[in-house]
């Protein structure tokens, strides 16, 4: 999904459709309506409706208090001035600065009569509405397709911690080279933190979608990544090849194919309980070397764990929150 492109698509549109509806209403600056429009399109919807919130509660903001300042002190440009200092601390108090530039630009409107002109102010205040209208409604009806870029970026995740994961049984059985295993690793954490960016932005564009589970599956991913990289430090401190190794392995190895969408994680944990529980009643070893290996492989199988229950947390997580949905279904 090529956003940016998408985004200068949607201004043009709000360029066309603001001027041209502002010119069918007999409104005057028509023009100011189709910039306006274009100011107000956001790369995302939900980013469209805060600034559409904003942007119309600052230009009511201004209007009015632009609209006081003139009765009171006069049509001049010194009180303008003094307008401006006010409604921008104001603006700023509370939190709809996003609005001042334009808000600006619709008040100083109010000075072109030198007097208070009724039909000047609403059509100050329609060109607003007209640009704010026009914006979010390019943000409702522009395909964005996000709900299958978001199923793309999953399955993506999915395959790159199955390789990060691929590459820890390969240094368990030390077939691949710590520079090499380090590098598989930082690819696939780049790679992970670009889709995890433009996850969060294909997301804000589902804003009747509850749950969100997409980008919450994605940031389980994340999670996962974490534990990822924490294996392959531990990795690093694994000095002697210990028997228990290869064992850990072949669990890792037979792990990676249940990696995906399905709820996996329950009965892989029983695996790995059993697993650890074998290992524990395995004797001591005798040299330090022996035992410090044997205490790292102990830390990877808890980071597995974690890993694991990060999965089955998220899948609890939205069992629960289903079933909310479904009792807060009207009868």
């Amino acid at each position: 999904m090529n956003r940016p492109i998408h985004t200068g698509i949607k201004m043009g549109l709000a360029m066309l459709f603001g001027y041209g509806l502002a010119g069918l209403l007999g409104l005057n600056q028509t023009l100011a309506a189709g910039i306006l429009a274009v100011l107000s399109v956001q790369s995302t919807r939900v980013d469209a409706f805060v600034l559409a919130g904003k942007r119309l509660l600052d230009a009511l903001m201004a209007l009015t208090l632009g609209t006081l300042f003139f009765l009171l002190f006069g049509y001049e440009n010194w009180v303008f001035v003094m307008f401006a200092m006010v409604f921008i601390a104001a603006s700023f108090t509370f939190k709809i600065e996003a609005g001042i530039v334009p808000s600006l630009v619709l008040a100083s409107h109010l000075l072109v009569p030198l007097a208070f002109d009724l039909n000047v102010l609403l059509n100050s205040a329609l060109l607003m509405v007209i640009a704010v209208t026009v914006a979010l409604g390019l943000s409702l009806i522009y395909p964005m397709r996000s709900q299958t870029v978001l199923l793309q970026y999953a399955k993506q995740l999915d395959a790159i911690i199955q390789e990060a994961m691929q590459s820890v049984v390969d240094g368990l059985r030390q077939t691949v080279s710590d520079p090499e295993r380090h590098r598989t690793l930082d690819d696939a954490r780049k790679t992970l933190r670009k889709l995890i960016h433009s996850g969060t932005e294909a997301d804000k564009d589902l804003v009747f979608d509850k749950a969100h589970r997409l980008i919450h599956y994605l940031r389980m991913r994340d999670m996962q990544m974490r534990r990822v990289s924490r294996l392959h430090e531990l990795l690093d401190n694994l000095e002697i090849q210990h028997p228990h190794a290869q064992t850990l392995a072949d669990y890792i190895e037979r792990l990676i194919p249940d990696i995906g969408e399905a709820d996996k994680a329950t009965d892989q944990l029983q695996r790995l309980q059993t697993l650890l529980e074998d290992y524990r009643q395995k004797p001591l070893p005798a040299d330090r070397p022996a035992f410090e290996s044997r205490a790292v492989l102990f830390q990877m199988i808890y980071e597995l764990q974690a890993f694991l229950h990060a999965k089955r947390d998220y899948h609890n997580q939205f069992e629960t929150l289903m079933k909310h949905f479904e009792r807060a279904k009207p009868l």
